[in-house]
């Protein structure tokens, strides 16, 4: 059997490519974790509102993806397929962006709703644009692992970058919500400028001329891969975990584990700063044992480390920052694994149908993503409500309202996260499978 050759690709090529990583994850990030308390604290309205405003906003939203998707298949021009929506949905960001960072107090649900709306649609557009680039820079197995996880660590990077505007704000006089406004001013700023930095350094590679575009009906045949059927589910158990653990946790470390706003940031920084560290860890499991038993080994990590979580102690701020950086090693791993898997999928789908269907299959996982956080967002928020939980000091809560926070941040995590083992035991995508799709499709 013939080996096939991949070149490596560049590591400035790969850092272009990552660029738009640092604003869309400083827009992602916030979405789940202080936008919806600042819109409950700062603009006054309702735990039960926020919830289902998010959640409303995020599950219209999904439907969108799937016609960016075949719409992105079909786009032929001279600077590719995905490069002009990114170009596009840069400066659509930076605007309703702007919008949903900027509310006043007294915000009425209709603005909420639109401003979410728009920044959701802008965010497909990039995230998906994106994403096409990356999957186009190579299609061997374990660069494709490198190539996301740098991905990955941009993502995490943004989120860092995020995280400590509003720990400088606050540092100088400012406010909370001031800290909010700058994440929203970080993001109109960097997103057109990481969209050129990608057009001119990570040119994407033109797509196989002689492939058949998809269509939007080609979503059933995709759903009917096994592989490819497995990954949706897990994508949608994994964004709700990581949905239930982002929403919640100033809410646990302030309320159950009672330390104040500025500790609680400085430990949300180092749960992402391992996460940061340790990405290139869960690339070389990936190399070594394969991408989808890393992933469930990632999986099996996050119910050990979520248990922990419980018997972290109140008022011992170093045994807390241990317990909560055990936790984040695992942070990178599901996200850059499974977008590695996505575009192993698409090749034994080219294989087998003569069909490029990438923009469809990576939309299809933005959706699931999307719908695992949106539910995630609007369950937590909208049963914190029924159970009387106040948004403030734990001594203005009820034994009942505590537990039942504790519940669902450490809970339902673990239950997603063993859906998704199940979810990858006998995944039939292995290593030796996708080099014999390279070997096929080098022949063709």
């Amino acid at each position: 059997m013939t080996k096939v050759i991949k070149e490596k690709v560049s590591l400035p090529r790969i850092l272009a490519f990552s660029a738009p990583s640092l604003p869309l994850a400083a827009f992602g990030l916030p979405i789940v974790v202080q936008l919806p308390p600042h819109y409950v604290g700062y603009v006054g309205l309702s735990l039960a509102t926020v919830g289902t405003i998010f959640m409303a906003a995020r599950l219209l939203d999904v439907f969108i993806d799937l016609g960016l998707g075949v719409l992105m298949d079909k786009t032929n021009s001279k600077i590719g397929r995905f490069t002009p929506f990114l170009l596009g949905g840069a400066p659509l960001l930076a605007f309703f962006g702007y919008l949903l960072f900027m509310a006043k107090p007294g915000a009425s649900p209709i603005y909420l709703t639109i401003a979410l709306i728009g920044s959701y649609f802008a965010f497909s557009v990039c995230m998906l644009a994106q994403l096409g680039v990356g999957n186009s820079l190579s299609s061997d197995y374990n660069e494709r692992s490198r190539i996301f996880s740098y991905w990955q660590i941009g993502n995490i990077i943004g989120m860092l970058l995020v995280l400590a505007l509003p720990v400088i704000i606050e540092n100088a006089g400012g406010t909370a919500a001031n800290g909010v406004q700058a994440m929203g001013l970080f993001i109109m700023i960097m997103m057109p400028i990481t969209a050129i930095i990608s057009y001119i350094f990570a040119k994407e590679n033109k797509a196989d001329a002689a492939a058949k575009h998809a269509d939007l009906k080609d979503f059933k045949i995709l759903f009917g891969i096994d592989a490819f059927r497995r990954l949706l589910f897990s994508d949608v158990f994994s964004s709700f975990a990581n949905g239930v653990i982002g929403g919640l946790f100033l809410f646990f470390l302030k309320s159950i584990k009672g330390y104040d706003a500025g500790q609680a940031n400085t430990l949300m920084l180092i749960y992402f700063v391992v996460g940061l560290v340790c990405t290139p860890i869960w690339t070389k499991l990936a190399n070594r044992f394969g991408k989808h038993v890393s992933y469930a080994l990632a999986s099996v990590y996050v119910v050990i480390s979520q248990s922990l979580l419980i018997f972290m102690p109140s008022g011992n701020f170093m045994i807390a920052a241990l317990i909560i950086a055990f936790a984040g090693a695992v942070f990178a791993a599901p996200t850059l694994l499974l977008r590695a898997m996505v575009g192993d999928v698409g090749d034994e789908d080219k294989l087998k149908s003569g069909h490029d269907r990438t923009g469809l299959l990576f939309a299809a996982t933005t959706l699931t993503s999307k719908a695992g956080y949106a539910v995630s967002v609007g369950v937590t928020y909208i049963l914190l409500d029924m159970i009387h939980f106040k948004n403030d000091l734990g001594s203005m809560n009820s034994v009942f309202s505590l537990m039942g926070l504790q519940m669902l941040f450490v809970g339902l995590p673990i239950l997603s996260n063993l859906v998704i083992i199940l979810l990858m035991k006998s995944y039939p995508l292995t290593r030796t499978r996708v080099e014999e799709v390279q070997q096929e499709l080098a022949k063709q």
